[in-house]
């Protein structure tokens, strides 16, 4: 699939944090956002995900695209094992077997029997990647995936990201630029809007 942003623009109430900002993107890339705090990344991705609507501007390439998403929270069924978040929303594409496998790939065997309410932060964020990954999808949306993972399990979930997006069109914010490295990505600035610089 092919996505093309002309011309975005986003305020909230007088602070403008998107200006005129145009964007294509491609299948079989995956593509990294940088920028400062506050420059419009989450809002740029909420856009996408249908979440906020820009003030002016225009995307193509949305209309029939099944798009997947990791939020900067985890928004998982903490009362729901692993197993059971990713089932939500894989219907009858995986069997539960072939859910439990994958989600060993990430994490430990015995988590999978536990409500997601007693699971470290970085355990949640692993099960919040595996649901998204394993859902159906052409474009998948991640706002700061790698938050509270350590340096072994980045790598190890880098690698998984990759493995399951080929070929497929990926959009993530990061503020590590060695993740772009990892990733094989291809890294995208975004910058604040001047007229919010103060000399």
């Amino acid at each position: 699939m092919k996505l093309t942003l002309h011309n975005i623009s986003k305020s909230f109430d007088s602070l403008e944090v998107l200006c005129n900002y145009s964007l294509s993107l491609e299948s079989g890339h995956i593509y990294c956002l940088m920028g400062p705090s506050g420059c419009g990344k989450t809002t740029l991705l909420r856009i996408l995900m249908g979440l906020e609507q820009a003030d002016h501007g225009s995307v193509e390439g949305l209309e029939q695209a099944r798009v997947s998403a990791v939020f900067q929270e985890d928004r998982l069924c903490e009362a729901f094992t692993p197993v059971e978040n990713v089932m939500m929303v894989t219907g009858k594409s995986l069997t539960e077997a072939q859910v439990r496998a994958e989600l060993c790939r990430l994490l430990p065997k015995e988590s999978l029997k536990r409500p997601v309410s007693t699971l470290s932060g970085g355990m949640k964020r692993r099960v919040a990647i595996c649901r998204a990954l394993l859902a159906p999808f052409d474009l998948l949306l991640m706002d700061e995936p790698f938050t509270g993972l350590d340096e072994d399990t980045r790598q190890n979930v880098i690698l998984y990201i990759r493995e399951k997006c080929d070929g497929k069109l990926v959009f993530l914010t990061t503020h590590q630029e060695p993740d772009v490295e990892a990733l094989g990505g291809r890294l995208l600035w975004i910058l604040p809007n001047p007229a919010h610089t103060k000399n």
